[in-house]
């Protein structure tokens, strides 16, 4: 379904459903179900779109003009992203065709920022470019190659790790990798400070807000498989990188919210998930917290769970684990800080035109000139006319010492944040050709407000944190389809094919828990397409055989120790059962 076309289906009469939870997941699963005539009503505490949405700085806009636009964090789309895609071309916009999908803009380099602008690269990531050979996509991850001799063996060592995820089976990925830690996985230990710092730890802190030590090789090994792929031109034609033209709920959350009120979904804000009332193998009803103490209840035919995983471990105990005591298992899951912080500047300053990595910045930091892609004039458009730019800058490292104070994030006022980061970026970008950020730029700053006690009283929380994929952490994680008849669950932590915390994967875990509602409710509509992440037929073989090894125990073919290794294993490993 796409285009706007909405799926129906002849019915007996419209089934209630309750949507606990306003965020991507959410939002989706209502549109699905009222696209196919369901009566939907959602309910969200805190704002549309989750952790997706975008905000503002109260009081910045004079003269007419909006306020500075702020957010959790920025968003972009890979090029490996399918479902959202779907998702977003469905929602109308006046005058595009495209519908949101239309307010997509292409991000086509990516500079990895090095201190003192030492061996930084700019890497063409755009679609016209087409197919990469391995030595570009080596490149635009800021992994520079050897001289005349070829690939260093430290390299060539991580291109194995790479070849040997991309050609295990999918019971080795779930069974071994996904017990194997990215660090263990890459043999960090004892490789150089250049190694751990850019094939290890910087596909981890700057991209997924997970420590190498214990972020899974299943978790991080996929997500790089698929950049990779989307790198060389493979798996589908959209852009590597896309980044939306205006503030997020500007250029998507907004238009989304309007075509579900169309539709006929009830939209209810300021409202909590306080208990869910289960009787035998049903949830009968919630129970509701509102503003100002007020109460109610909520009853429906149908319940989707779509709130946070962290907020999911609160119910536990309020009727949650009542009506699927196997959900017990999410308080094993883990969630670390990525967040965000926004610098306006005075003046237009794109850095690049598309993101940027710090390689060498302690706190992991990553950030993108945002005005550049913005339709609007952001000047004439927000704040009091002086900023001209918003740089958006992610914090990935909360708990590693910064260059200025010597203290960790949490340990910071928001002052002491903000120029942290700030000396963090121009340590990152400024040298001796020349400087691209300066304190003359600096209009001001933004640091996302979920974070709090900074300032005291301590100590520091935040409250939209991030799922991060720890070893094991696979089995852990939910299915859509739960123990009560009527109760299904969707987000970023429930197991899909996109094993990452992203919109992607909150957008196909809706869909799976729609599909699993149609099914049982006997609906005649064709259940949500949930994109599967493109695997090469020319490996296909190559998985078959290791699945063959892995049943017996047997490491994979292609999987050697580290050069530097001292004491290697014997490369055996326990095949479940």
């Amino acid at each position: 379904m796409r285009g706007g076309e909405a799926v129906t289906g002849a019915r007996r009469g419209a089934c209630r459903v309750a949507m606990l939870g306003g965020g991507v997941a959410g939002l989706t699963a209502a549109m699905e179900l009222a696209e196919r005539g369901f009566e939907v009503t959602v309910v969200e505490p805190k704002g549309w779109g989750g952790k997706a949405r975008s905000a503002s700085v109260p009081g910045s806009g004079t003269g007419g003009r909006l306020d500075l636009p702020s957010e959790h964090g920025f968003r972009f789309f890979p090029g490996f992203y399918q479902s959202l895609p779907d998702t977003l071309c469905r929602i109308p916009l006046a005058g595009v065709r495209a519908g949101v999908e239309g307010n997509l803009r292409e991000a086509s380099q990516m500079l990895s920022a090095r201190s003192g602008r030492v061996n930084e690269t700019v890497a063409d990531v755009s679609l016209a470019t087409g197919p990469r050979t391995p030595l570009q996509i080596l490149r635009a991850w800021g992994i520079a190659p050897g001289g005349d001799q070829g690939l260093s063996p430290e390299l060539l060592y991580f291109a194995n790790r790479m070849l040997v995820y991309m050609t295990s089976s999918q019971e080795r990925r779930l069974g071994q990798w996904d017990a194997t830690s990215w660090w263990d996985f890459t043999a960090a230990e004892g490789s150089s400070e250049e190694y751990r710092k850019v094939c290890v730890v910087g596909a981890t802190r700057t991209v997924v807000a997970a420590r190498a030590e214990v972020s899974s090789a299943h978790t991080v090994g996929g997500f790089m498989e698929a950049f990779g792929y989307g790198f060389l031109g493979q798996g589908g034609s959209a852009a590597a990188d896309r980044v939306l033209n205006a503030p997020t709920s500007t250029a998507w959350i907004d238009p989304w919210v309007a075509y579900l009120r169309g539709l006929g979904v009830r939209l209810e804000l300021g409202w909590q998930v306080g208990r869910l009332r289960v009787r035998g193998r049903r949830v009968e009803r919630v129970e509701l917290l509102g503003p100002g103490g007020q109460a109610r209840d909520l009853e429906a035919d149908w319940f989707v769970c779509a709130i946070p995983v962290d907020r999911v471990g609160g119910l536990l105990d309020r009727g949650l684990a009542e009506a699927d005591p196997q959900l017990k298992t999410v308080t094993g899951l883990q969630t670390d800080w990525m967040t965000g912080i926004q610098f306006y500047l005075t003046e237009p300053t794109p850095l690049t035109r598309g993101h940027v990595v710090y390689l060498d910045s302690p706190w992991a930091l990553t950030s993108i000139s945002q005005a550049q892609f913005w339709d609007a004039d952001f000047r004439a458009t927000y704040g009091d006319g002086r900023a001209a730019d918003c740089l958006s800058v992610d914090i990935s490292a909360w708990d590693t010492p910064g260059i200025v104070y010597g203290k960790p994030a949490r340990e910071c006022t928001r002052a002491e944040v903000a120029a942290e980061v700030w000396a963090q970026l121009c340590d990152g970008l400024n040298g001796t050709v020349g400087q691209r950020l300066h304190k003359g730029l600096l209009h001001s700053w933004s640091l996302d407000p979920a974070i709090t006690g900074l300032d005291g009283p301590g100590p520091a929380a935040n409250d939209e944190a991030l799922l991060i994929n720890t070893t094991g952490s696979w089995a852990r994680r939910p299915l859509a389809v739960t123990a009560a008849e009527n109760l299904f669950m969707a987000g970023d932590f429930v197991r899909c094919p996109v094993n990452l915390a992203t919109m992607e994967g909150a957008n196909q875990s809706a869909r799976t828990a729609v599909g699993a509602l149609l099914k049982a409710d006997g609906h005649p509509a064709p259940a949500p397409e949930v994109h599967a992440l493109y695997q090469p037929e020319e490996l296909r073989r190559l998985k078959e055989v290791d699945a063959a090894l892995y049943r017996q125990g047997r490491a994979h073919i292609l999987d050697t120790p580290a050069p530097w290794t001292t004491a290697p294993g014997d490369g055996r490993v326990t095949a479940p059962g």
